[in-house]
C-alpha cells in the first residue's frame, strides 16, 4: 500500500479526502496529523505541505495537496466509478463544481465551522454574532444556488453522485455542530440525508474521532 493521506478527520477538508477514499474503495494508509497538537506545523510535515494544512496525499513520492485537487486524483485511480467522466465537456459540467466549492460554497460555511466548531475545539473565545449574521447572508445567496441544482436532480450535477457531491457534501459532516441555517433548504436536506445513507460516509464519520495514534483505514 503506497498512498499515504496525511489528515485531521473532524476538518471537513481533510473528511472530504478521507470520503472519497473511502466511497471509491481507494486502499490507503492513513497518517493523523493532529492540529490539536500542532502538528500541521511539525518540519516533517511541513515538508509534506509547506501551507501547513491538510489533508495531503503521498502515492509513492508524489505529493498533493489541495483537498479538491485530491478528489480528483482519486478519481482517476477509480476510473471505473464514474463519479468524473472523461468526456470533456461532461467532466467539466461535474468540475465545474469544485472551483464553486472553493470560492463560494466553502467560505459561507467556513464562517460557521470557525465560530461554532473550532473555537470551541480550540479554546478560542467566543462566538462573534456578527460574524454569524455575515455568515447566514452569504449561506443564503450561495446555498439557494444549491438548493436550486437539487431540486432538479438527486445530486449536485445529476442522477448519479459525482465529484462535485464528494466535494460540496463533505463540509455537511458538521452540518449539525455548526448549524448551518439549511432549515428552508428542503432540497438540500433531502441531499444531505441521501448522503448521511452511504456506508462510505458512516465509515469516514467514524473516523472524526481523534485516534491518539495513526491507524490503517
Amino acid at each position: 500500500m503506497s498512498l499515504k493521506i496525511y489528515a485531521f478527520p473532524p476538518s471537513p477538508r481533510s473528511f472530504k479526502v478521507l470520503w472519497a477514499a473511502n466511497h471509491l474503495g481507494v486502499d490507503y494508509e492513513f497518517r493523523l496529523v493532529d492540529f490539536t497538537k500542532n502538528g500541521q506545523r511539525a518540519p516533517e510535515f511541513l515538508a509534506l505541505n509547506p501551507n501547513h494544512k491538510s489533508p495531503v496525499i503521498d502515492d509513492g513520492g508524489y505529493l498533493l495537496w489541495e483537498s479538491n485537487a485530491i478528489v480528483e486524483y482519486l478519481a482517476s485511480l477509480a476510473a471505473q466509478s464514474g463519479v468524473l467522466p472523461q468526456e470533456t465537456r461532461a467532466q467539466l459540467a461535474v468540475r465545474k463544481w469544485l472551483f464553486w466549492e472553493s470560492a463560494h460554497w466553502d467560505p459561507a460555511c467556513a464562517v460557521f465551522a470557525v465560530e461554532r466548531v473550532v473555537k470551541p475545539l480550540f479554546g478560542l473565545g467566543e462566538t462573534n454574532q456578527s460574524e454569524i449574521e455575515r455568515g447566514t447572508l452569504l449561506f443564503e445567496r450561495v446555498g439557494s444556488v444549491l438548493e436550486g441544482e437539487l431540486k432538479k436532480h438527486r445530486y449536485v450535477a445529476g442522477e448519479t453522485l459525482t465529484v462535485a457531491d464528494l466535494s460540496i457534501g463533505a463540509v455537511m459532516s458538521i452540518a449539525e455542530q455548526a448549524r448551518f441555517p439549511i432549515e428552508n433548504f428542503r432540497a438540500i436536506q433531502r441531499w444531505h440525508n441521501d448522503l448521511k445513507s452511504l456506508p462510505s460516509w458512516a465509515k469516514t464519520v467514524a473516523m472524526q474521532t481523534v485516534p491518539k495514534t495513526s491507524a490503517a483505514a
